[in-house]
């Protein structure tokens, strides 16, 4: 029997048992099972059940000997458990690399003033987390163990910073008020559990991967998960995004994916093996906030699924779910509600999206808005609920709104920008220190606009529309650096084409780029997207 299809065979068959023995998620690695650290520091907490600073180097047990020095973002903290609750309180000027928390401890951060997480969280049982952010350029992961959300039962609920709740009522489940994720290039975190924030989710750069149940607006009647420049949402087989809220109002959109930004069900590496959801709050597209997706120009969505007829992204409401409870544990769901006229859930595309494999349930009448109506016959596999408001030609409409527009009409919308250039600006400290590279690209893909009235005015960056093909030059700040590309959103590899001129584009575009030289090492894979008309 010939040699190659015997080797044919044995491939199949070890698939098979794998599949058997281990199910088809664990075929695809997660990104941070394959990341590699340096060795760095340890610091145990010396006195388990007393309360104290993260930056007090006393406060700190290293080998076995008061540490002589705080914490920092190469070092790796240890909350052992206690009888009695302690805190470990810190900020922003605070930063460490993995954490693992245990009973009874809690690592608290500040509003507006949160610790920086660079690594691995481990927070096991009875053990709590709260006002931290995710940064760094390493693939890592966050975890809380037994977390619940807010019910009758458990007698929890998610705090705002302005309302103090008795330390037995918060929710394991909270871990920010306001949470940020920036990590770099392709870098990534993936979420664990039940997890969620009590306001906004601020996703600046690179890949939040959610597995488990994630969820924003806990408490407020405003909040979003932004999604900005370089930042890319993944929900995964079994994942869960969405509000605590039920409805839009003013002060609320759910979801905005601004330019350059990705929401992404499963990944080329990683398909979705079953189904992945998308909650949305009822609104409509006719009335200025009440919008529960919106992407910019510029950005981008897709579904990567091993079977788009069994493994789909659900988009649906979070009325939905029988037992969905707000950050307070109130009881929201309701699965027999059904979308009627101009109400019901509703998503605005003004970037490039390419579904195979969604479902769609809950819709308004016009409540899937496209900038292109051609858009959707390039749709692949989509299946409609039966709860939407009619017919499928019904929920159909032309994006009345502009689709290259910041389109943001939160009245606090100056503070959430102050707060996330501060975030920006660690990164871009960051960036200077660990990419010598610094690829870019010219010409230029964004211009600033005002956005708001009065003092309320922001200059925020929208992207470009081209209307002629224009030729892209690569740079960096390594003399000498080989540097390969994809102009199809995919990972570069030692095989993609060389840059070695200007690249010509027409149409709109994701460029990937990294770099290399001897005795530098790799870059991280930078994107930039070019958008015409």
């Amino acid at each position: 029997m010939n040699r190659c299809f015997l080797n044919q065979v044995l491939r199949v068959y070890v698939l098979v048992v794998a599949v058997a023995c281990f199910g088809t998620s664990s075929l695809f690695a997660t990104a941070h099972e394959t990341e590699t650290w340096s060795p760095g520091r340890t610091l145990t907490w010396a006195e388990p059940g007393q309360s104290g600073e993260i930056g007090e180097a006393s406060n700190w047990i290293e080998n076995g000997a008061p540490a002589t020095q705080a914490p920092d973002r190469d070092c790796d903290i240890v909350l052992p458990a206690a009888d009695e609750k302690y805190t470990v309180t810190g900020g922003r000027n605070h930063q460490v690399r993995h954490v693992t928390i245990e009973k009874n401890a809690r690592l608290k951060g500040g509003h507006r003033n949160e610790v920086e997480i660079w690594g691995n969280v481990d927070v096991r049982p009875e053990g709590m987390i709260r006002y931290v952010s995710v940064v760094g350029g390493k693939h890592t992961y966050f975890r809380v163990e037994g977390s619940e959300f807010p019910t009758p039962e458990n007698g929890q609920a998610f705090q705002h910073p302005s309302r103090r709740l008795p330390e037995e009522q918060l929710s394991r489940a909270q871990v920010s008020h306001k949470f940020q994720v920036c990590k770099y290039g392709t870098a990534s975190v993936e979420f664990y559990g039940n997890l969620g924030v009590s306001d906004e989710v601020m996703l600046q750069h690179g890949k939040m991967i959610v597995s488990g149940d994630f969820r924003f607006s806990g408490v407020t009647n405003k909040g979003a998960l932004e999604i900005y420049d370089g930042g890319i949402l993944e929900i995964q087989t079994g994942g869960r995004v969405g509000p605590f809220m039920p409805e839009n109002n003013k002060n609320v959109y759910n979801i905005n994916v601004y330019r350059n930004g990705v929401i992404q069900a499963g990944s080329p590496e990683r398909p979705l093996t079953g189904d992945a959801y998308l909650l949305l709050g009822f609104g409509n597209n006719e009335t200025l906030g009440h919008t529960g997706l919106y992407t910019a120009v510029g950005s981008m969505m897709r579904v990567y699924s091993s079977d788009p007829t069994q493994a789909r992204l659900v988009v649906s409401a979070t009325a939905s779910v029988a037992d969905f409870r707000d950050g307070l544990g109130e009881l929201v769901g309701n699965p027999d509600v059904m979308a009627s006229g101009k109400d019901g859930i509703a998503m605005q595309f003004g970037g490039d999206v390419q579904l195979d494999g969604v479902h769609f349930d809950y819709v308004s009448e016009g409540g899937i808005a496209t900038a292109d109506v051609n858009t959707q016959k390039g749709w692949k596999h989509v299946t409609f609920g039966t709860h939407n408001a009619g017919p499928e030609d019904s929920l159909f409409s032309k994006l009345a709104v502009d689709p290259n527009s910041y389109y943001h009409a939160r009245n606090d919308q100056q503070s959430e920008w102050g707060l996330t250039e501060t975030a920006m600006a660690s990164m871009r400290s960051y960036l200077e220190q660990s990419d010598p590279f610094h690829l870019r690209t010219l010409p230029e893909n964004t211009e600033l606009k005002s956005v708001g009235d009065g003092r309320k005015a922001i200059q925020t960056p929208v992207a470009v529309v081209f209307e002629e093909p224009i030729l892209v030059s690569i740079k960096t700040s390594v003399p000498g650096a080989r540097i390969r590309y994809t102009t199809d959103g995919t990972e570069p590899t030692k095989t993609s084409p060389a840059y070695e001129g200007p690249i010509r584009l027409s149409t709109t575009t994701k460029l990937m780029m990294k770099a290399y030289k001897t005795g530098v090492g790799f870059s991280p894979t930078t994107s930039t997207t070019y958008v015409f008309k």
